[in-house]
């Protein structure tokens, strides 16, 4: 049965409005706490212009605030559209102009993420008057008539920017159609119930975050929103074990940095969002429910699963999910034999509308499902799969040069034009490579894995350095878009089509970036140490940029954890901000 998403919210009220709803630090929400809140919120945003067939923009991050946004915009009959308030201006600027939303809702932590060009009204929630507002307006059920329309199914229920390969974002635009189906899904395969607590962990500006909002409003289970910041390590596992939680959907790269005796109160884990190696299921499966799930987002989240996953398992994508079909077609759009290699298209009521504003590019990916008779469509997703009878999906990469990292999707042609705008660039390519393999803190998986490197022609008489590549490359992507080597080469090796010969590009030598005077204060000599450890190279001196050797966000953590056992207390922010060992070790110093 299809179901708006404010009815599947209402049904759970119904039955559960006593219990727990949301978890976020200190304070604790029941169902019915969360539906006034939420009531209250849908009538100052139908007072400011939302409704069916509009647009509201969310900055607000990973919190509770962003959950009941979602279910208010939800009641209004309008659709949702994350924006992260931690990307770059130019993004959100253009994510705006864009989408073009009737209103932008933000809180005085995140208004400031909204690019004062844009011309859209902002709404900050927890200032004066709305505050008031929201704590003391009516909350009763929105009806029919303060919407202006019924709601409906085929209504949009929220617009998710990906990466796009001409050098902007695009909007995906997705229905209410596929939302029942698919929670349906995931309580079911997760065994999620009433006194479950399910993990918010992915950004609300993709759509696993759809996953974990309606597994636990569907269940009337708990929705825990942790605070703010990188989850992996030592941060996720004091996460997971201090509150409880019991399932978590989690992408391979995360799940790797925590060993299950530490959560021993995790009963699912779902796994998404990238390949997972046969080492995770080793470590994973004899401690809980394992679940591998695929699909992309013009999908509506998911689209295959496995069931329960044990150690030695052959590691599938799964079948499809109730309510979707899938095919593994050749080049003609016919069946490949069982076992033989194809592309996957999915089909189903879970598909998206389209491209916000692309109807070519909608064409081109949202075809006509020729084994239907009712008209319907099919999505082409671009990945190589098999299925062999009686087993699960199988699946074998790319049909063109999309990235998945991180859980991430990432256009390489994004990256490339970005870079290519650089005044001393004359083209770039962008692939992606596995850094040199170590073990992270604790014997867990921190170090080492596939990165985004770059590959840069200089324009005539120029030498672009790593770190003004990097600071123009941050101005217009986000941090899991920003490559974590920049590499200057002559000229790109070419195929005899005239296109590039990735494969034939040369490995980046991290070591080249391991530069500057010897470490002299002790701060510097465990930083040195820690970086040597960390990206396998034998001498690091000063001028060593965590950046420039391969660091990323999961690797930041394992230098948090390191630098701790010598006594330096630093954050996240703080590696970010001061990326050579010579800054980093002064910011430990004065405690920024």
């Amino acid at each position: 049965m299809r179901r708006h998403l404010s009815r599947i919210w209402d049904d759970t009220v119904l039955g559960h409005s006593r219990d727990t709803a949301l978890v976020a630090g200190d304070e604790t929400l029941s169902y019915s706490e969360v539906d006034q809140r939420a009531d209250r919120l849908a009538r100052l945003l139908l007072d400011r212009g939302a409704g069916p067939g509009r647009l509201i923009a969310l900055v607000l991050g990973r919190t509770a605030d962003m959950a009941v946004a979602v279910l208010a915009v939800a009641k209004t009959g309008a659709a949702f559209v994350p924006v992260d308030p931690d990307y770059p201006a130019e993004r959100v600027a253009h994510m705006l102009r864009d989408a073009a939303p009737v209103l932008v809702c933000a809180s005085t932590a995140t208004a400031g993420s909204v690019p004062a060009g844009v011309p859209v009204p902002t709404v900050v929630l927890d200032a004066a008057p709305h505050a008031q507002a929201l704590r003391t307006g009516p909350a009763g059920a929105v009806t029919d008539e303060e919407r202006g329309a019924p709601l409906s199914v085929t209504d949009l229920a929220y617009v998710i920017y990906t990466s796009g390969s001409t050098g902007l974002p695009k909007g995906v635009a997705v229905t209410h159609a596929g939302l029942a189906g698919l929670a349906a899904a995931k309580v079911d395969a997760m065994h999620v119930g009433t006194d479950s607590r399910v993990l918010q962990f992915a950004s609300p500006s993709f759509d696993a975050y759809l996953t974990e909002i309606l597994a636990a409003f569907t269940a009337g289970a708990a929705l825990v929103v942790p605070p703010a910041g990188i989850l992996a390590g030592d941060v996720l596992a004091a996460v997971l074990r201090d509150n409880g939680v019991t399932h978590a959907v989690l992408p391979p790269t995360a799940a790797g940095t925590v060993a299950p005796e530490d959560v021993p109160a995790l009963r699912t884990l779902v796994v998404a969002g990238e390949a997972l190696p046969a080492a995770l299921v080793e470590r994973w499966a004899p401690h809980v429910r394992l679940i591998n799930a695929y699909g992309p987002t013009e999908a509506t989240v998911c689209a295959t699963m496995t069931g329960p996953l044990a150690a030695g398992d052959t590691v599938t994508i799964g079948t499809p999910i109730p309510g979707v079909t899938v095919y593994v077609l050749d080049d003609s759009l016919q069946p490949v034999p069982p076992g033989e290699i194809g592309e996957l298209y999915i089909a189903g009521p879970g598909l998206a509308r389209g491209y916000l504003g692309r109807p070519e590019l909608t064409a081109q990916r949202f075809v006509a499902d020729p084994f239907s008779s009712e008209g319907t469509r099919m999505y082409r997703t671009g990945d190589r799969a098999s299925w062999p009878a009686g087993g699960g999906i199988l699946f074998h990469g790319r049909v063109d040069d999309q990235i998945k990292l991180r859980g991430f999707r990432i256009e390489p042609g994004e990256v490339e034009a970005v870079l290519g705008r650089h005044p001393e660039v004359a083209r770039a390519v962008a692939v992606m490579r596995n850094a040199a393999s170590t073990t992270g803190a604790y014997g867990l998986d921190h170090g080492g894995g596939p990165q985004l490197v770059a590959y840069v022609v200089p324009a005539d008489g120029s030498r672009p350095s790593p770190a003004q590549l990097r600071a123009h490359a941050e101005r217009f992507l986000p941090e899991h878009m920003v490559p974590a080597l920049f590499t200057t080469v002559d000229a790109l090796p070419l195929l005899p089509n005239g296109k590039v010969d990735r494969a034939a590009l040369p490995e980046p030598d991290a070591a080249a970036h391991a530069v500057g005077r010897g470490p002299r204060t002790p701060a510097e000599k465990a930083l040195c140490a820690i970086f040597a450890e960390l990206f396998g190279v034998e001498e690091v001196g000063v001028g060593a940029d965590f950046f420039a050797l391969g660091g990323t966000s999961i690797t930041a953590i394992d230098v948090i954890l390191r630098a701790q056992e010598f006594g330096l207390d630093l954050t996240p922010r703080s590696v970010i901000e001061n990326p050579t060992i010579e800054m980093l070790a002064a910011a430990a110093a004065d405690g920024s």
